[in-house]
């Protein structure tokens, strides 16, 4: 069965529109595991614009299953998360200066030494993960640099406006799972998933975790943040299940 993993970043962007302690990712954080969630993903951005360092340290000590950090390969940010020693970090192309999302990483262009990072973050027994767009030589790169596992970015399907684009940009997630189950790879989804959409991903088998941040925080102003938590759950449990 699928795992879920609860992104909590926009809490902290609500926090940051109203200048105030509140909402509190860390409340988020205990809601979503009581609720039984699989683990908690933050991004920590350069410009520390949402989630900020102190948030780090206190979710590190609060977390009682998986914590997953998002972080682009900036030597500060990834002597702290070697510090910090979350389960994984998953690598990605941030834009540090926009409130452009993050991006994949493109193994051709970046002037990163990946194998030696993620080297040395797997001696210091932390899973390593990149952020992807959907190609199976994106897939191979990851592979090369020495992850553990991808992260498949699923905005083009999610932002899809009709069923034939939606169908193409499955297809293709499900072509670049398939290439990372046969190169040792593990695989995440996230990228604008939500409550309509998650079902065709977990029809496919070969994702074995949801990254969620946006739509469990959308629907929890309305029903709660762990009863939507329990709502995301409950439709994961039982799709594809016998009726």
């Amino acid at each position: 069965m699928a795992s879920l993993t609860v992104r909590v970043d926009p809490v902290a962007v609500l926090r940051k529109i109203r200048g105030s302690k509140d909402p509190d990712p860390a409340q988020a954080v205990v809601l979503a595991e009581l609720a039984g969630a699989d683990g908690i993903a933050m991004q920590l951005r350069r410009d520390r614009k949402y989630l900020r360092e102190r948030d780090m340290y206190i979710l590190k000590e609060l977390i009682r299953t998986r914590m997953a950090l998002e972080l682009p390969p900036v030597d500060a940010l990834l002597d702290k998360a070697l510090e910090v020693r979350p389960s994984s970090v998953t690598f990605v192309s941030d834009h540090a200066d926009s409130d452009t999302p993050v991006s994949g990483i493109d193994f051709a262009a970046a002037p990163v030494d990946f194998g030696e990072i993620t080297a040395r973050f797997r001696g210091a027994g932390i899973v390593t993960c990149f952020l992807i767009e959907p190609e199976a030589d994106i897939v191979k790169g990851a592979a090369k640099a020495g992850a553990s596992s991808v992260l498949i970015n699923c905005r083009e399907f999610s932002d899809s406006r009709t069923i034939d684009q939606a169908q193409e940009a499955l297809d293709r997630i499900d072509r670049a799972a398939q290439t990372a189950v046969k190169s040792g790879l593990g695989v995440r989804a996230g990228g604008g998933l939500s409550y309509k959409n998650i079902e065709s991903l977990l029809e496919l088998g070969n994702i074995e975790e949801f990254v969620v941040g946006h739509a469990i925080t959308a629907r929890a102003l309305m029903v709660g943040f762990n009863q939507a938590v329990l709502d995301l759950l409950h439709i994961m449990r039982t799709t594809g299940a016998p009726r």
